[in-house]
């Protein structure tokens, strides 16, 4: 009975100590992912090279979005900003639809799940090792990997609003965010001097694209600090949110372009627990073989002398 228990004991430890290690092997992450983060949203950019010609290959699989060149060679023009494709804001609502689906299953991928993603490997028309170094490569796949979030959790998918404080945002913008952007957001113009585009538009138009900025700063603006680089929580990311959205308007009139509200919301899992359901399932699978053994030895065993009750 003892040697029974020892063994079960020992083989539990094993598997346990096993899994451990092979998750700990897979999760580990290379590269910056807030480098990433601005690779994702326009890798020409990021890494100062000349846009390849003519369309992506996939997008001509398409004939919905009219969308044309450079724009089409980008991580976002068929992810979104919500990673989560044409079940998100890119849905069939939005004049960006393209109906590619979303990245966020990736998340908790293996370093060579997503990398067979980028080089050919998975899909030869979406291979990006001619225009990924190694380096832009490893920084996108710890973005894929580690930094997707569900952006259901931090803005109200059928209207765009922040599911945040301003009260308690107001003070990291005063800190961070209002030197360049001024204390009402209308310091810089995104749009003409006919249609202005203040801050406030932008969060309020877009608060994906707001989102993925903040956390990762912009392409255009180096200089922009990235809350990933400052230790923010997506918490206080979406406490700036509501401080932005309430700025000053250039541009009242423009809305935002709404997720599709007639169904309901699908949350997309956040990592993938499939090998630990297996593996729990397995160590069950030891424990109850190990008993029924000791209950057979006990009762059953030839030569046993069972003693009645």
């Amino acid at each position: 009975m003892k040697r029974l228990l020892a063994f079960t004991f020992f083989v539990l430890f094993a598997a346990l100590c096993a899994l451990a290690a092979g998750r700990g092997w897979a999760g580990q992450v290379l590269g910056d992912p807030v480098r990433g983060g601005r690779i994702y949203e326009n890798w020409m950019i990021t890494l100062d090279v000349v846009p390849p010609p003519g369309n992506h290959p996939l997008w001509n699989t398409q004939d919905v979005n009219k969308s044309a060149g450079t724009q089409t060679w980008t991580c976002v023009a068929c992810h979104g900003w919500d990673y989560k494709g044409a079940a998100g804001a890119y849905g069939q609502h939005s004049t960006y639809y393209t109906g590619f689906k979303g990245i966020t299953g990736i998340v908790g991928g293996s370093q060579a799940e997503v990398l067979s993603w980028l080089n050919g490997s998975a899909n030869a028309n979406h291979d990006f090792s001619s225009y990924l170094d190694s380096d832009a490569t490893r920084d996108l796949i710890a973005f894929l990997r580690t930094r997707l979030v569900d952006t259901d959790l931090m803005i109200n998918p059928t209207n765009g609003g922040a599911l945040g404080n301003a009260e308690e945002g107001r003070k990291d913008f005063q800190a961070s965010c209002a030197d360049c952007h001024g204390a009402d957001g209308s310091e810089i113009n995104f749009g003409t001097e006919d249609s202005p585009l203040y801050l406030a538009d932008i969060a309020v138009a877009d608060p994906w694209r707001f989102v993925h900025k903040t956390r990762f700063g912009a392409t255009v603006a180096p200089t922009m600090p990235a809350s990933e680089e400052l230790g923010w929580s997506l918490g206080r990311v979406t406490n700036l949110l509501a401080v932005a959205q309430g700025l000053t308007r250039g541009n009242p009139a423009l809305r935002p372009f709404n997720r599709n509200s007639s169904g309901p919301v699908q949350l997309e899992s956040q990592a993938r627990i499939e090998p630990l359901v297996w593996a729990a399932v397995g160590l069950f699978a030891v424990v109850v073989a190990g008993a029924a053994y000791d209950y057979y030895q006990q009762h059953y065993a030839p030569g046993r002398r069972h003693i009645k009750r």
